[in-house]
Formats: C-alpha cells, structure tokens, sequence
C-alpha cells in the first residue's frame, strides 16, 4: 500500500510540475509573440515614416533647386545694373527678390518624436540627421537674409550706400545659394540621384 501511495504521489507532482513547465511555457511563449507583433508594427511604421521623409525630401530638393536658379537669376540682374551703373528701383526693383525655396522637416521630427528611427537602419537615420541638420542651417541663413532684407532695400535706394547695398545683396543672395546647393547636394545621395558635373 505504501508503494501505491507513492507512485500515487509522484504521479500528483509529475503532474504538477508538467503543468507548471506548461504554464511557463504558454506566458514564455505569449510574451515572444507579443514582442514579434510589437517589432513588425514599430517596423511598418518605420517604413510609413521613410516613404514620408523620402516625399518630403524629395519635394525640398525640387523646391530648393528651383529657389537656386531663381536666385541666379536674381544676382546676374542686380550684376547687369551694376555694370551698367544704373541702380535705380526700376532697374534693380524686380531682381531684389529672395527665392528660399521649402525645408519642411516634419515627416523627420514626427519620427524622432515617435522614435520609429528606432528601428530604421543605422545608416539611413545619421545619412537623414546630416541632411536635416544641412537644412537647418540653410533656413537659418535664409531668415537672416529675410531679417536684412527690408535695411537692404532702403540701403540700395540711399544715394551714398546704393553700390554697397546692392554689392552686399549680391553677396547674401550668392551665400544663401551656396548652403542652398550643399543642402541639394546632402538630398541627391539619399534621393538616389547621381551628383551633377
């Protein structure tokens, strides 16, 4: 009888440890799958937020380069009337002008606020901060010359600072247009564009 208690016995604690590795198993198991669910949504969203910073890269570089030719334009105008010595608000008046072009970065800071950069490659996050951070810098710059703008203008019509005025518009005009293209040049790579000759 003693030994039918006991094979009764360890039948009981066989069970109960079987149920017990069950039941570690299914949380073990439960909690994987959660974490996988939770991985492969944080990765589509990663995925959502790229294709919008690549549409608002992208619509940044068309915007910029097109601020770029238009500030050109600008420049060799203002250039003409200078060589021309004739600095009068009819002459000058239409190329006194900033183009700036668009550096929206919201699609960038909604994925860093959100912290889907988190499962976006490596790469691509420092390529995407030096683009941002290129950008910035160029807005920076710009609202400057916005800033400076109107003193310019009334400097340009001043008979004792019309050439400097001008000269110094020249100037802004041609260093906005260099961060301008070193911010196009920062879009191109991860744009998949080749770099112009």
């Amino acid at each position: 009888m003693g030994d039918a208690m006991s094979d009764k016995n360890d039948l009981q604690w066989r069970g109960i440890v079987f149920e017990a590795i069950a039941i570690v198993f299914a949380v073990l198991l439960a909690l994987w799958l959660e974490g996988w669910r939770e991985d492969i949504e944080q990765k589509e969203r990663a995925d959502d937020f790229l294709a919008r910073i690549q549409s608002e890269v992208q619509q940044n570089y068309t915007e910029l380069s097109q601020a770029i030719v238009e500030n050109e334009e600008q420049i060799e105008g203002l250039k003409a009337a200078l060589d021309d010595d004739d600095l009068s608000l009819e002459r000058i008046g239409p190329f006194l002008q900033i183009s700036g072009g668009s550096t929206v970065s919201s699609a960038w800071q909604s994925a860093q606020m959100t912290r889907a950069i988190s499962a976006m490659p490596v790469e691509t996050v420092a390529q995407l901060a030096v683009i941002y951070d290129t950008q910035t810098y160029y807005a920076n710059n710009l609202q400057s010359l916005f800033d400076h703008f109107a003193d310019l203008i009334v400097a340009s019509q001043n008979e004792t600072t019309q050439k400097e005025a001008v000269l110094k518009m020249i100037v802004r005009l041609q260093v906005l247009n260099d961060f301008a293209g070193q911010t196009v040049r920062r879009y191109r790579p991860f744009l998949g564009i080749p770099e112009q000759e």
